[in-house]
């Protein structure tokens, strides 16, 4: 049983409980144990959801997997941060995505295209942010935005 498993069967374990309410489990990674905050909190159980580790029964509430029920938390344990790192699936940026669409048109390195970003930002005086220069930068080299304007325009709007 690795950290993440151990870190999500703690609370149903020390609370002795088969069932628990988000509430109570954000209550007991955030303030009982001190382990992490709100937002590390739920990002956690989110983890364990996606993972199979934790599900929902009919009324809401988060079940841990029968497996997991049995085992013991070792004494003193606290968990890394690796138990969020190794778990998250990697979403590639809307910026990543169109500087390797625009280099493998213009057939430029990302490096140089990086650098026309800084230039575009700079005849701007820095009043725009690189997703509003990405967007110069694709209407330069002729690359199709229409794909990726959903989550372009929603970078820029933040």
């Amino acid at each position: 049983m690795g950290d993440l498993e151990i870190t999500l069967a703690a609370p149903f374990i020390h609370m002795r409980s088969s069932s628990l309410s988000q509430m109570k489990l954000v209550f007991y990674y955030t303030q009982d144990k001190r382990w992490m905050g709100l937002d590390d909190a739920k990002k956690l159980i989110t983890i364990g959801l996606t993972e199979g580790i934790l599900t929902k029964d009919e009324h809401g509430e988060f079940v841990l997997t029968e497996s997991l029920r049995d085992e013991k938390v070792p004494l003193g344990f606290r968990p890394t941060d690796e138990i969020f790192s190794a778990h998250l699936p990697e979403k590639k940026d809307v910026l990543d995505t169109l500087l390797a669409e625009v280099s493998a048109k213009s057939g430029l390195e990302t490096k140089q295209l990086v650098s026309e970003l800084s230039d575009i930002r700079a005849h701007f005086d820095n009043l725009i942010g690189d997703y509003a220069a990405i967007t110069l930068l694709v209407k330069k080299y002729g690359v199709d935005v229409t794909p990726h304007r959903a989550e372009l325009l929603a970078m820029i709007e933040s």
